[in-house]
């Protein structure tokens, strides 16, 4: 499961060079506060939007192998990171920071034109490489 994340991390690097979208990987961090339980995304990105927020990061990917009754999205919520990602059997699940809270997306805001679904394919590739290839070459035909 935890290539799954590490996975899902490269498709988005390999993603964000391809189309020409800055990034800075930050990994994981902690996140600690006394009104939550504490949290470490699995990866975290940030866009030169998040620099200028002072933010600690824009995305966190978290890969979910329990099912526990902590509501993993609200760990990130006192420090407004702004989209949350979920891998958790074989499936991607992102949600978007709304003014109600995490909100369910289909697309994620910083990569409005990334399809989850063609996505969620390389993920099921049994080579990580293979499947980075396989994305970039998606990429530059146009599919992503």
């Amino acid at each position: 499961m935890a290539l799954a994340g590490n996975s899902l991390k490269r498709f988005l690097e390999a993603y964000m060079r391809e189309k020409g979208i800055r990034f800075y990987g930050c990994g994981g961090f902690t996140i600690e506060s006394p009104e939550t339980a504490s949290g470490t995304p699995d990866e975290s990105d940030l866009t030169p939007s998040a620099l200028k927020r002072k933010s600690p990061t824009d995305i966190v990917i978290q890969v979910i192998i329990t099912s526990g009754r902590l509501d993993q999205k609200e760990l990130y919520r006192p420090k407004k990171v702004p989209e949350v990602w979920f891998w958790r059997k074989g499936k991607i699940t992102l949600f978007h920071l709304g003014e109600q809270g995490y909100e369910p997306r289909n697309r994620s805001e910083f990569f409005p034109d990334l399809d989850l679904s063609v996505l969620k394919r390389y993920l099921d590739y049994d080579d990580q490489y293979d499947a980075v290839s396989e994305l970039i070459n998606a990429i530059r035909a146009g599919e992503l």
